[in-house]
């Protein structure tokens, strides 16, 4: 039974204490079980979740980038229905948008091409602004037959190699006699790696950090090609097409999201 006592003062000032410190140990305690639950969380985020969308492609921001002569027609018309005919290049919607980079002498270009199975041309040219039409340097005829992909095109050793500071302009036709002909351009600049990136570059060999830098500095060729060739291997690890997905996006180039590479035929 209760006692019916009555309590001192001193006796309820006791009470409210220990009524404080427990209403202290259970906020205490809320928190030590939702701090372990955030450690939890974090501890066990898989690599590819942690550090995957970092690579973004952003456009060189010198003040002195060159001026193209049109606008890039980086895809070709007539693709709502079936794979475009797209070239792997950031768009150049205004003749003042900075002109994707390379850092090689004879890159690799990507497209998306349709399902193919006949002649094309690849032609390259330098391009001199605004001044004067650019001119021609490059030829390359060759039949393509394969199945609606990306395919990497890589400058042959009888191309001309690429001169630091100038820019070219690329153009590839698909000559299809069933269909009406496809065609896109794009354009790139040499340029020479900073110290600071070959520095970087020289520290690892990982695909998505090599891509992290070259899209940082505006590389976009290189970027492209190391996750590119990343997605080789079989099978394909998911955190490199997460990586792949992110630049294509950064790029506008979401189109091309839904298709593989393909062997050519």
């Amino acid at each position: 039974m209760f006692s019916s006592k009555k309590i001192s003062k001193n006796d309820q000032k006791i009470q409210k204490k220990i009524l404080v410190a427990l209403t202290c140990s259970c906020l205490a305690a809320s928190t030590v079980i939702a701090l372990p639950f955030a450690l939890f969380t974090a501890l066990f985020t898989t690599p590819a979740q942690a550090q995957s969308r970092r690579v973004r492609y952003v456009p060189p921001s010198n003040l002195d980038a060159p001026r193209v002569s049109t606008p890039g027609i980086t895809r070709s018309s007539g693709c709502d229905q079936s794979a475009c005919l797209i070239a792997l290049v950031p768009d150049l919607q205004v003749t003042t948008s900075p002109v994707p980079q390379t850092i090689s002498e004879r890159p690799t270009i990507y497209f998306l091409s349709p399902k193919v199975d006949s002649p094309v041309t690849f032609v390259l040219s330098e391009d001199y602004g605004l001044s004067k039409p650019s001119k021609r340097i490059y030829r390359k005829n060759f039949p393509l037959k394969n199945e609606a992909g990306v395919i990497a095109f890589k400058l042959p050793d009888d191309a001309p190699i690429l001169e630091i500071g100038k820019t070219y302009k690329l153009r590839f036709d698909i000559n299809d006699s069933l269909y009406s002909s496809k065609t896109v351009y794009g354009y790139m600049q040499r340029v020479l790696p900073s110290q600071k990136l070959v520095d970087q570059l020289n520290k690892t060999s990982n695909p998505i950090d090599r891509a992290v830098l070259f899209a940082q500095e505006g590389i976009w060729f290189e970027a492209l090609q190391a996750l590119a060739e990343a997605q080789l291997p079989v099978p394909k690890k998911a955190e490199i097409i997460d990586e792949w997905t992110a630049l294509l996006k950064s790029a506008n180039l979401d189109r091309v999201l839904p298709y593989s590479f393909v062997v050519q035929k």
